[in-house]
This record gives structure tokens, C-alpha cells and sequence, in this order.
């Protein structure tokens, strides 16, 4: 977990890739998270945060610690989820949302990211899929239906099969394609995956240091009481009613998160715990 990803031939590679242990376990997980891209906290590729900087996905932004906070609600941490991304790299913007192009650019030996995406679907087995935001949301669409239409689906082709933000769909409202299915059918035996879109946890749009009358702690309230809904009716967990601590093991025992991640979002955490979140 803590070794720098290397190719098949065992050379270091350059550009951090996305899909690796430190975005959760490699096994069935109950729930796969897919935000936008890897984010630097405000270093543009060069800061010390954020998982482009950490390697760890929403790694030392308030992105992450919200998402920690989200997290918690559900009596679950990093150890126990897959956290990945639509695009597997900064954006050449050096933040933000990944461009159309970006999202169809090869990556490794895939196709694109989309394509990887695909893949990272069927390979965690996830019953239940947690767009964040509308990149995350309309990249899970195109990912399912590649094999059919590999143009990237519209928030407005969204809207007319039915998706709505905060409640609980199934993937095939979004008509995965007959190789995804049957793929999923073979490795998992399970019906398809439920789907969640919510807000994503950026700062933009949800934060910490706001006031609770405002729309910044409105948006987190709405999108924990989605995900906790989601996970009670698909997934059967039972509810906390305090956030626990997650225990110091496995992603949390990396010396990135120790000694750079954490700091940051137990400062941002208590903030939250103050404001009853």
C-alpha cells in the first residue's frame, strides 16, 4: 500500500495513478465512490495535499474531510469503501472538473478513463454506486453503456431516464449495455448495482467553516441524509447516531495520512462536530 505504483516491467510510474490500495480494499466493497478527478487542494500539481499530492483519493482537502464526515454517518471509513475517480489524473487545468477530452484520453493500456471506470465498477462488486457530482454521475452512465454509445451521457439524457440528484436509483434506469450485464451477472450473481447522485463535497459547494443558515451547510445536511437513507435501504446498515473515529490501520496508518492528511481533517472535522454534523 504505501509503494509508489510501478508498470509491468517495474519502473516507477510518473503519473499517479488512481486505482490503487490506497483507494480501499481490494475485495467486494459495499459501496464504490466516484468523484471527478484528483484534486491538489489549490497546488495547481504541485502542492503537498490533495491526491494528486498524497496519493490518497480526497486526500488533505476539504473535499476529503467532508467526504470523512460522510462517511462517518454511515458507520463506515476508508478501509471499508473504493474511492476512485472519473479522470485518472490532475486536469490539465491543474484542478477541478475534467474536460470531455480529458475523459477520453487512454490511460495505461485502457481506452480512456471512462473505460477503466468500467472495470473499476464490475471489479468491487459495489451494490451501491455514489456519484459525486455531476462528473461522477454522468461518467458511471457512459461507463455501463460503453459497448453501445461511447458518448459521454448529458445531465439532460440524465433527467429523461429518470436519474434524480439524492435519490436512489437502479443502473438500469440507465441502460448498461449487455456486456456490462452480463459481466456483472457472472462475477457477482446480484441484481445490478443501486445508484445515489449527490453533490459533490467540494468547497464550492459544502463547507466547514460556513454558517449553518447557509446553502454551503444545507448542501451537506441534504447529501448526508441522502447517503444515510441509501445506505439503510440498500445496503441494511445500521445507523450511528455519534460519528465514530476511524481505528489507525490500513489507510490510516500510511505516513502520507499521518503525517500531512490528518492534521488537516481532524481540524476540519471538529468544526463539523460543533456544528452537529
Amino acid at each position: 500500500m504505501s509503494e509508489t505504483c510501478r508498470t509491468a516491467g517495474g519502473d516507477v510510474v510518473q503519473r499517479p495513478m488512481v486505482w490503487s490500495r490506497r483507494n480501499g480494499p481490494w475485495r467486494r466493497v459495499p459501496i464504490l465512490f466516484v468523484g471527478a478527478a484528483p484534486g491538489n487542494a489549490g497546488g495547481r500539481g504541485r502542492g503537498e495535499l490533495g491526491a494528486h499530492g498524497t496519493r490518497i483519493p480526497f486526500g488533505g482537502d476539504i473535499a476529503g474531510a467532508n467526504l470523512d464526515a460522510l462517511l462517518g454517518s454511515i458507520g463506515l471509513d476508508r478501509n471499508q469503501v473504493f474511492l476512485t475517480a472519473s479522470y485518472n489524473a490532475l486536469p490539465a487545468a491543474g484542478g477541478g472538473e475534467p474536460t470531455p477530452a480529458e475523459l477520453r484520453e487512454p490511460v495505461g493500456e485502457y481506452e480512456s478513463s471512462l473505460h477503466l471506470l468500467r472495470d473499476t465498477i464490475l471489479a468491487t462488486g459495489a451494490p451501491l454506486l455514489v456519484a459525486l457530482g455531476n462528473v461522477g454521475m454522468r461518467s458511471i452512465a457512459t461507463a455501463a453503456r460503453l459497448a453501445d454509445d461511447e458518448r459521454i451521457v448529458t445531465q439532460n439524457a440524465l433527467a429523461k431516464r429518470g436519474a434524480t440528484r439524492n435519490i436512489v436509483f437502479d443502473l438500469a434506469l440507465l441502460e448498461p449495455d449487455a456486456g456490462f450485464r452480463r459481466t456483472w451477472e457472472r462475477a457477482w450473481t446480484s441484481p445490478l448495482p443501486r445508484v445515489l447522485w449527490t453533490t459533490h463535497p467540494s468547497a464550492q459547494n459544502m463547507s466547514p467553516f460556513a454558517r449553518t443558515e447557509t446553502l454551503f451547510h444545507a448542501r451537506m445536511l441534504e447529501t448526508r441524509a441522502a447517503l444515510r437513507e441509501a445506505a439503510h435501504s440498500v445496503l441494511g446498515l445500521p445507523l450511528p447516531e455519534e460519528r465514530p473515529h476511524p481505528e489507525p490501520v490500513g489507510i490510516y496508518a500510511l505516513p502520507e495520512w499521518r503525517e500531512r492528511v490528518a492534521p488537516h481533517h481532524e481540524r476540519l472535522d471538529r468544526l463539523w462536530r460543533e456544528k452537529g454534523v
